[in-house]
């Protein structure tokens, strides 16, 4: 038998509040995260392969390689060992640039999450349908190392291992030295700064909008730059999860730190729903009030309701005023 009463009329109502079917959301998340991935990844790659290709020119003049500190030491100058600020700073930017273009071109479709760490965190908060979450995760990581696959096609054998050095396409990997309660700390810092932006912005009501792209795309690449020295400042699984399954191309990477994505699904999640929660609290948000509607932060004409009914979208045009007598 077809869709029951209920089931029609719930569609009817998502009809009305403006919502997009199921399929074009997941179809906005998967496009949104194959991009946004792509575009942070690449910057990655082509970061780390750079100073690479550089340092591989140095070996062919005669002498250098009679002494080996002379690499280590040029590639330190370089830039070949642990990344700096001046270079976490262009990926970031990557990140952030790329973030807000995705969550102005798609969030009036899907609510532009691309991320795992996010969609549940809306869920844990009641602003997102649980029943939902499932499809969006999995959506979410496809899209990932869709865009992971998109930089493999670009930079081939080389953006996987290059003159022995792992770069895995820009994945991201905790670092020597940083211990397991130090890389959760890490994640969870990050993904409690991207969902902080993410509350402020798109989902309180009281914001100003058409800022949600920009303030949530600088908020992540604050993230990159605090704690990429440490985790690679991830916040997003599908993120570290597509150049994984990307370097299993027989392209002659090394090992796979495969344990390193327990770090990356868990820290985020907990720095995000941390965030919303105390973002509730401190700021007195209604916590029943219902999410805005998808699109409401990035768009400037709105009209707020009485409290507890949302925020109301019109983009059309207005009718004219009758004439006063």
């Amino acid at each position: 038998m077809g869709d029951t009463y209920e089931e029609l009329q719930r569609a009817a109502q998502r009809s009305r509040a403006g919502e997009a079917p199921l399929s074009r959301r997941l179809a906005a998340e998967f496009v949104g995260t194959t991009l946004f991935v792509a575009i942070g990844t690449g910057a990655a790659t082509a970061l780390a392969l750079g100073p690479l290709k550089r340092l591989g020119q140095l070996t062919r003049l005669p002498g250098f390689t009679e002494n080996p500190d002379t690499s280590v030491v040029y590639g330190n100058v370089l830039g070949t060992g642990a990344p700096t600020l001046s270079e976490l700073l262009p990926v970031a930017l990557a990140f952030a640039f790329g973030l807000a273009l995705l969550v102005y071109a798609l969030g009036g479709t899907s609510g532009a999450h691309f991320n795992p760490a996010v969609t549940i965190g809306l869920a844990v908060l009641r602003r997102f349908r649980w029943s939902d979450v499932p499809l969006y995760v999995i959506t979410q990581l496809l899209g990932g190392i869709a865009g992971a696959f998109i930089i493999a096609g670009i930079y081939g054998r080389d953006g996987a291992r290059f003159e022995g050095v792992d770069i895995l396409f820009g994945a991201t990997r905790v670092a020597d030295g940083v211990g397991l309660a130090q890389a959760l700390l890490a994640e969870a810092l990050i993904g409690f700064i991207l969902m902080t932006a993410i509350m402020a912005v798109a989902v309180d009501n009281r914001a100003p909008r058409g800022w949600s792209g920009l303030v949530i795309g600088l908020a992540l690449a604050a993230g990159i730059v605090v704690t990429g020295a440490a985790t690679g400042g991830s916040a997003n699984l599908a993120r570290s999860l597509g150049p994984f399954v990307a370097s299993l191309l027989p392209y002659g990477a090394g090992a796979i730190p495969w344990e390193d994505l327990f770090v990356y699904a868990i820290g985020p999640l907990i720095g995000a729903a941390a965030a919303g929660l105390i973002y509730e609290s401190v700021t007195e948000l209604e916590p029943a009030s219902p999410a805005p509607e998808p699109g409401s932060a990035t768009t400037l004409d709105y009209v707020e309701e009485p409290p507890g009914h949302g925020v109301t979208i019109d983009t059309g045009p207005r009718p004219p005023e009758p004439p006063r007598g």
